[in-house]
């Protein structure tokens, strides 16, 4: 039985990419400072989760491939993010991601966290887990 916090990263990322399938190209191309566009900022969280979920499985990291066009960024997102449930991750890695997703979340569609997923407590500690991913 998943936890709490496995679940609240499951409906979390569900709900943020059920969203974000609805975007246009144009929407994806988007600036998203520092990361380039909006679709290499969501690439970046995928690449994450998957990193995340590769330590926990005791795997090796991989590069994802950079999918196009953009439109396909919501489905690795989707998929990445279902990868990392299905680890069982300890609830702090859960946070974690759940706190890095909802600072995305913010950065790409302007949404501030509610009160109930840690407010503004939730940004601080998403912007302090996210790290610029290294040169691959």
């Amino acid at each position: 039985m998943p936890s709490d916090t496995q679940q609240l990263l499951a409906k979390e990322v569900g709900a943020f990419v059920q969203r974000l399938r609805l975007w246009t190209p144009a929407r994806w191309a988007a600036a998203a400072d520092p990361w380039g566009t909006r679709a290499d900022l969501g690439r970046h969280l995928a690449q994450r989760w998957a990193d995340t979920a590769a330590d926990l499985e005791g795997r090796p990291r991989r590069p994802l491939p950079v999918l196009q066009p953009d439109l396909l960024v919501a489905d690795q997102l989707a998929v990445t993010g279902d990868d990392l449930v299905r680890c069982s991750p300890a609830d702090e890695v859960c946070r974690d991601a759940v706190d890095h997703l909802l600072a995305h979340r913010h950065d790409l569609l302007g949404d501030v966290p509610p009160v109930s997923l840690g407010g503004f407590q939730a940004l601080v500690h998403g912007r302090a887990v996210c790290t610029p991913l290294p040169d691959r």
